[in-house]
């Protein structure tokens, strides 16, 4: 009876940890139902190079349609977020890596709901025009320490800098998905939790590491260096002055000699004054004596 409970329990888990989507050959994905729910090497069938790939030759929910638009939506985050747009290439594969986990992970119900359909009005920049749009609605959760570190590798580059949104994980991560519903036909509401949610295994880079050969040890394109212009883990510690104590350079011996020889300059001048005070008035008061002595005896 328990080993029966133990397959049940194992294989409900098993349900659960399947796809969300499906992503047909254009349009808006599907709420994943039947076969479609189940992961498979996808990769079989894809026309484009790997857009993921961690994801390539192992079972996941990226169809070749989804692996199609992400290979070229990519072309645009390394253009809006890299180095050659006054970026930073490793922001530019976090986010690659994000997007990924978030369309092709095989537990891909672990961290993406599928809500609805919807039509929305949103603005066209290609044809500067609003238009009415099919999405499909998901929600979708963030680990928020994940949320940080990929947040903390962009938050300097200058396309971040100059909008509102670029002030915090949250926003970064709603500005992403909105920017990009024309390419994916997806409303995507985001909420960065502190348990639970997308997250993975190794963490995103920080925005200071080298990768010499042009790429990352899971096959993420990283061709350059970010500087400290727009990384601030790149930035070299200040060097902080210290003032000292307030003794720093004081010669005691010195003051001490100083301050003895103003003492005995002021008591000798003191001296001085009171010796020739005494002695004026000393010649002073002989002098009237010598007077009175003359005035006597002339009188006689």
């Amino acid at each position: 009876m328990l080993r029966t409970l133990f397959l049940l329990s194992c294989l409900a888990l098993t349900v659960y940890s399947d796809c969300a989507l499906y992503n047909p050959s254009g349009g808006p994905p599907q709420n994943a139902t039947g076969d479609q729910r189940t992961p498979r090497d996808y990769s079989k069938e894809w026309k484009d190079p790997p857009a993921c790939p961690d994801f390539y030759g192992v079972d996941s929910c990226c169809t070749d349609y989804a692996n199609s638009a992400a290979y070229y939506n990519y072309q645009k985050i390394r253009t809006a977020f890299g180095n050659a747009a006054a970026g930073c290439d490793i922001c530019a594969a976090n986010i690659e890596r994000f997007f990924c986990y978030y369309s092709c992970h095989p537990q891909q119900d672990k961290f993406v709901t599928f809500i609805g359909y919807d039509i929305i009005t949103i603005w066209n920049d290609t044809s500067n025009t609003e238009v009415d749009m099919n999405v499909t609605v998901v929600n979708i959760t963030y680990n928020a320490n994940q949320a940080c570190q990929l947040f903390q590798s962009c938050s300097k580059i200058a396309f971040l800098t100059e909008i509102s949104a670029g002030g915090s994980a949250q926003g970064f991560f709603t500005f992403l998905f909105d920017r990009g519903i024309l390419e994916s036909y997806t409303k995507v509401n985001v909420a960065v939790v502190n348990e639970g949610g997308l997250f993975f295994d190794p963490p995103p880079h920080r925005c200071n590491e080298t990768f010499p050969d042009g790429y990352d040890d899971l096959g993420y394109q990283i061709p350059g260096n970010c500087s400290c212009n727009f990384c601030q883990d790149s930035c070299e510690p200040l060097q902080f002055v210290p003032y000292g104590n307030i003794t720093d350079g004081f010669n005691s011996s010195s003051v001490v000699m100083g301050y003895l020889f103003a003492i005995l300059l002021t008591v000798g001048v003191t001296f001085y004054n009171v010796f020739k005070k005494q002695r004026s008035q000393n010649q002073s008061s002989s002098y009237s004596q010598r007077t009175l002595l003359h005035n006597d005896s002339t009188s006689r």
